[in-house]
């Protein structure tokens, strides 16, 4: 029993030769090349930040807290100015 999956892929015509060319140069097929190509987008998919985009659907919400920040900031110092007593 083998571990391989079977899929049709279904591409539009001008992508399916610019697919056939580059595994003509690469001296592949296009299965292979396919293949690689998958390989390469779910490896680089995996090093993306999980939280990056996590609040895409709230963006009234994300302005809110970068205002609020922001005149904390303005209103509150960051470091307190040393006092010396003379």
């Amino acid at each position: 029993m083998s571990d391989t999956m079977v899929i049709e892929l279904a591409l539009p015509n001008s992508t399916y030769l610019k697919l056939k060319q580059a595994a003509q140069q690469k001296h592949k097929t296009e299965a292979e090349l396919a293949l690689e190509a998958v390989r390469a987008y779910l490896a680089q998919w995996t090093k993306i930040d999980p939280l990056l985009g996590l609040y895409a659907d709230e963006p009234e919400l994300v302005d809110s807290v970068t205002q609020d920040a922001m005149q904390s900031r303005e209103n509150t110092p960051l470091r307190l100015a040393e006092v010396t007593g003379g």
